[in-house]
């Protein structure tokens, strides 16, 4: 199991504000280690810490992507399950990282991308895309496409899928139609304003493609239904 999980750490440049304060920077990456250091630059002992990839300061989000999430893409245009999940506190970057700017697009446009290109050169397959949005505030679930659906329940059905009762998804065909419903989702969030960041969600936010493929090149009665 431990090898089917991946956990790197991106750090982040200092901001406006921060250099604006005259603040420095805290952490000093070292190939997959990264270490927490004074203000005078030395080393804190024991705040070393390693990771399975750390990128540091200058890292590009494609980089990221190619490195980390590009497999788990995929892996799941193959039939197999997978999470990209950001973590990290408010204005770590975990936005930015995921969403992207016009000039460097996030990891899920660029996954949405991988997606519509896989399609594209699979001549032997028909796939069917689906799309959904939750968001997860004081322990309830709401359905960021349909608004007037909150406090949804997990479920599990006889073969220990997990799954969200009543949630709604969307069939899509390009590229377009998942960004804007994304968009669409995002902007159901609870947001606030905080110290560090002036549009701060106060909540989990859970973005999933299902995608279903069929071979085309099979017999009639053969071919076999792949779902993740």
């Amino acid at each position: 199991m431990a090898d089917s999980i991946f956990v790197s750490v991106r750090v982040r440049p200092l901001n406006e504000r921060e250099l604006d304060n005259g603040d420095g920077s805290t952490w000093v990456v070292a190939e997959d280690s990264i270490t927490q250091c004074q203000s005078n630059g030395r080393p804190i002992p024991s705040m070393t810490f390693s990771f399975d990839e750390v990128f540091n300061t200058g890292s590009r989000t494609s980089q990221v992507y190619e490195n980390v999430a590009k497999n788990i893409v995929l892996s799941t245009m193959e039939g197999f399950n997978g999470t990209i999940f950001a973590y990290g506190q408010t204005s770590s970057g975990k936005t930015h990282t995921m969403m992207g700017s016009p000039g460097e697009p996030g990891i899920i446009p660029l996954a949405v991308d991988e997606i519509f290109q896989y399609i594209e050169n699979a001549n032997n397959k028909e796939f069917l895309l689906r799309v959904s949005c939750l968001e997860i505030y004081n322990e309830t679930i709401s359905d960021l496409l349909d608004p007037s659906k909150s406090g949804l329940k997990i479920h599990e059905n006889d073969s220990g899928e997990v799954f969200v009762g009543d949630l709604s998804e969307e069939a899509v065909g390009t590229p377009e139609q998942v960004l804007d419903l994304l968009r669409t989702g995002l902007q159901g969030r609870h947001v606030a304003s905080t110290r560090m960041n002036d549009k701060s969600s106060r909540s989990h936010t859970v973005f999933r493609v299902t995608v279903e493929s069929r071979r085309t090149d099979c017999e009639e009665g053969d071919s076999m239904v792949l779902s993740a």
